[in-house]
């Protein structure tokens, strides 16, 4: 067996859980499916119970991988700490994310590397592909690169898009419960003082909308993620990008408070002006969040 001490994996896949979704193993199993030849899965276990999931018997073969280690967190404070937990532990050149309600196809890791070694970028991101029940949207397919104020804008900085070298990578902003992402694929272009963003244009993560708790269901989260985006790694983009920003901001704030209906309305409009009709799902999204009869349609 591959002395990992010694010869160290090129690619680390951080999968933050507490073990609770149904849909972990088979999280798991998109990650070990890669075809990728040299990489590990480094399972930030963010459990509160010690001795919980990983006991089952449906885990044992998964764990059992030599590929896997499982990194003991059990604090259960978010996502972004656990992420952190799995990157201090990580010993791969290159590092990636899988939540564990989502899967990645089976060479999103060779894609995204070849493209980061075509390139020479440190950070690449690549297309995603959203399930909501029988539907199915894709994002991030049309551009070979990202640059200018697109990287604030138009760029998907989900967590399972991500791609990007370990060294010298900042850390996750534990205080967000959500647009932790954002904020960090701002922090990793600020850290590399890059212009532009490589992008493989074509799916390789699924993400899974699904019913339930969720952190970006919380307008106080959702207002904090924002603002943080706005406040602290907007300043290197233009003006009215950073409005554009601060508006989609405010239609994501009011969308889950109750009421509100002609001031989101008004920022709609103001956004479509700014932004014009690219933003119509900005919209969309929100009024259609607020409206229980098509609610459950809704990627939110």
């Amino acid at each position: 067996m591959l002395d990992r001490a010694v010869n160290p994996p090129e690619v680390s896949i951080i999968l933050p859980t507490q073990g609770v979704r149904a849909s972990l193993p088979g999280a798991l199993r998109s990650a070990l499916a890669q075809d990728f030849a040299s990489f590990e899965v480094v399972v930030a276990d963010d459990s509160i119970d010690a001795v919980g999931w990983t006991s089952q018997e449906k885990f044992a073969l998964l764990l059992a991988d030599p590929r896997v280690r499982v990194v003991p967190f059990h604090q259960g404070r978010g996502c972004a700490k656990a992420k952190n937990a799995g990157l201090r532990a990580a010993r791969g050149q290159w590092v990636c994310y899988l939540d564990d309600d989502n899967e990645y196809y089976p060479d999103k890791v060779s894609a995204q590397y070849a493209l980061a070694q075509q390139t020479g970028s440190p950070v690449v991101l690549c297309g995603l592909e959203i399930r909501v029940k029988s539907r199915r949207r894709l994002r991030q397919v049309d551009a070979r690169a990202f640059s200018g104020d697109a990287l604030l804008l138009e760029a998907v900085a989900d967590t399972n898009v991500l791609f990007h070298r370990r060294e010298a990578a900042p850390l996750w902003d534990e205080a967000l419960g959500t647009m932790d992402d954002a904020c960090f694929f701002q922090a990793l272009i600020a850290c590399h003082a890059l212009a532009s963003v490589p992008n493989v244009p074509r799916p390789l993560a699924v993400y899974h909308a699904h019913s339930g708790e969720r952190a970006n269901r919380v307008w106080q989260r959702v207002y904090r993620g924002h603002r943080r985006l706005l406040v602290r790694w907007s300043r290197r983009y233009d003006g009215p990008a950073r409005r554009i920003l601060l508006l989609r901001m405010l239609v994501a704030f009011g969308k889950f408070r109750p009421g509100g209906w002609c001031r989101l309305l008004r920022l709609g409009a103001e956004l479509m002006r700014a932004g014009g009709w690219r933003e119509w799902r900005v919209v969309a999204n929100a009024v259609g969040v607020k409206l229980p009869l098509v609610q459950r349609w809704m990627v939110t």
